[in-house]
């Protein structure tokens, strides 16, 4: 008996390298064929179209993204630390790919915002529905405090920010030191809104 066909996972994997690369509207169905080793016909089998494949591609980056902000958001930190850890491991991230490429490629998932959100209803939806689940994450850390959905949406920006910084610049220190802000803004914040003794 034959092994299982491992030509679905390969075709997402290599999607997933495309579009973070280049993006989607410059990922053709047969460059994605051709990284992933697979027929383009076998595609169609797994894929109706080529936006269906970006959708698998989104689901395995929310997947991704749940995982790092588990990791990082993990309560073994105050919540300024917690925050500075996941500025930590967004700028190891970039890192990583400046090393293997010579290119920060920025975030997969801010990058298909940018080019998607007006371009795709079904995609600009599904990015919206992964953000805000990543402001309800912050937010569980930072709160209570007054306007912390606010502040954990300023959280996501500068960090998004952050990262869209480092893209144009090709340095990843940029987001460290965004996270170091990030820190002392909660810091500040908490302080200013305690009770007096």
């Amino acid at each position: 008996m034959g092994r299982t066909s491992d030509a679905k996972e390969r075709l997402i994997q290599s999607g997933m390298e495309l579009l973070h690369a280049g993006g989607y509207a410059r990922a053709g169905v047969q460059e994605i064929c051709t990284r992933a080793g697979v027929r383009k016909g076998s595609f169609y089998h797994f894929f109706a179209s080529k936006s269906a494949l970006g959708l698998a591609v989104l689901e395995r980056l929310h997947d991704e993204s749940s995982r790092l902000l588990a990791e990082a958001l993990a309560p073994d930190l105050p919540p300024e630390g917690r925050i500075a850890r996941l500025f930590d491991r967004a700028a190891e991230i970039q890192e990583l790919f400046l090393t293997e490429t010579g290119a920060v490629r920025g975030c997969p998932l801010g990058n298909l915002t940018l080019e998607m959100s007006n371009e795709d209803e079904t995609f600009r939806l599904y990015l919206t529905r992964v953000l805000r689940e990543t402001i309800h994450h912050i937010e569980k850390v930072i709160a209570p405090r007054e306007e912390s959905t606010i502040m954990a949406e300023a959280i996501l920006s500068l960090l998004e920010g952050a990262i869209l910084l480092a893209k144009a610049e090709n340095d990843p220190a940029v987001i460290r030191r965004m996270g170091e802000m990030a820190a002392r803004i909660l810091m500040a914040t908490c302080s200013s809104t305690s009770p007096p003794p």
